[in-house]
């Protein structure tokens, strides 16, 4: 692999990061952007709720639109409305004007999942579980490092300097793409308009078990991962264990590791192992889950669990992204967007389910109803695939 196939895969998975935050960064700080802007409790919630309405919507009806246009054009059109908006919030002293502004600046992110299919023209497919595997390393790591990222400014700076240097980051990205991210040429000419192009998305999804069964694992990996990154900071800061913002954005850091594991997981997919590692993904998520039962107080032991916990999920659900985009991709190219699509739009209603059940369970049973649900997922997606999965896959990729 030359030089420059390496940059571009480096620009990619720096890109996808740095865009797919954006979604994040308002959800452990919702409290102060709430106070400052005067935006009531009963909306405050709507804070993150429209930044995922934002980017679902976006995943479903632009990401699709690479498979009839150059995808670099949507990308960078994508990324200069996500500036705008961006600068929008760091403005912004109207509490109802900046819930439109995270609105926007969802959508925007969807350009994510525009960059992680451009892997595949750029590399060759023998090696393409490895270098996807890097993107998505890039893209992982931009969703965990928010939250903590976004406590951490707040707590020194205040949150409006959590969107400038977005902003500045972001501006940095456009401009590297612009000079050289090559202006890929569409797979195949469709012959159909954007209407039937959404349409023919229905078909897509109905004829492709191998895409049905990877987005169903990955929304029900995806629902514990936004569950716990949504109650752990409730539950770290509890009376019980009483973790400062410092130590909990911390964690938060020190996790990431996990995630840069992922290029290994690719090159095991290469391989063949793609069913066994499926196991071992979601085997790893249910691990750290069972983990957190045994944290009781602010001791080194609990702090060592919840570390090793959040290290174990994140390579679980980055391994088992990585391994459902590996079989998806290798399907049809000439709607590989509209698959990537399909399966990023899945996931994440699975997530914004996970990320719902995890507060209402916490708020109205206890936190350990929580974590049963969080079990309960990947427990859910692992039986299924034990039960179908393998024949599944041997047609996908035979």
């Amino acid at each position: 692999m030359n030089k420059k196939t390496n940059f571009l895969i480096f620009l990619l998975a720096i890109s996808c990061g740095a865009v797919v935050a954006n979604i994040y960064y308002a959800q452990p700080i919702i409290q102060f952007i709430s106070a400052d802007l005067q935006i009531s409790s009963n909306f405050s919630g709507l804070l993150t709720t429209l930044t995922q309405i934002g980017y679902g919507a976006g995943l479903f009806f632009l990401v699709p639109m690479a498979d009839l246009y150059k995808s670099k054009r949507i990308i960078v059109f994508l990324l200069g409305l996500t500036i705008l908006s961006l600068i929008g919030a760091l403005l912004s002293t109207n509490g109802y004007l900046f819930l439109f502004i995270v609105t926007i600046i969802g959508i925007g992110a969807s350009a994510a999942q525009m960059l992680v299919p451009l892997t595949m023209k750029i590399v060759q497919k023998e090696e393409a579980g490895n270098y996807i595997g890097k993107v998505m390393s890039g893209l992982l790591i931009g969703i965990m490092i928010a939250r903590p990222f976004s406590i951490a400014i707040t707590e020194w700076l205040g949150w409006r300097m959590v969107y400038l240097f977005s902003f500045l980051l972001l501006v940095s990205i456009l401009l590297l793409l612009l000079k050289f991210l090559p202006d890929f040429e569409v797979e195949s000419n469709l012959g159909i308009t954007y209407p039937g192009l959404l349409r023919s998305m229905v078909r897509v999804l109905l004829d492709t078990p191998p895409l049905q069964q990877r987005a169903f694992y990955h929304a029900c990996i995806f629902a514990t991962f936004s569950l716990y990154w949504t109650v752990m900071p409730i539950l770290l800061r509890s009376e019980s264990l009483h973790f400062t913002n410092n130590e909990i954005a911390l964690i938060g850091f020190v996790a990431i590791a996990g995630a840069l594991l992922t290029p290994y997981i690719g090159k095991l997919a290469d391989k063949g192992y793609i069913y066994i590692m499926t196991n071992v993904s979601m085997g790893l998520v249910i691990l750290s889950i069972v983990l957190l039962f045994f944290v009781r107080d602010h001791s080194f032991i609990s702090i060592t669990l919840i570390v090793f916990s959040g290290i174990v999920l994140d390579i679980g659900v980055a391994g088992n992204m990585l391994l459902g985009q590996k079989v998806i991709y290798s399907l049809n190219p000439s709607i590989r967007n509209r698959l990537n699509g399909l399966y990023m739009t899945i996931f994440f209603l699975g997530g914004a389910f996970g990320s719902w059940i995890g507060s209402y369970s916490y708020y109205q049973f206890s936190p350990e109803t929580a974590l049963l649900f969080a079990i309960a997922f990947p427990m859910l997606a692992f039986i299924v695939h034990i039960w179908k999965g393998r024949g599944t896959l041997t047609k996908a990729i035979g």
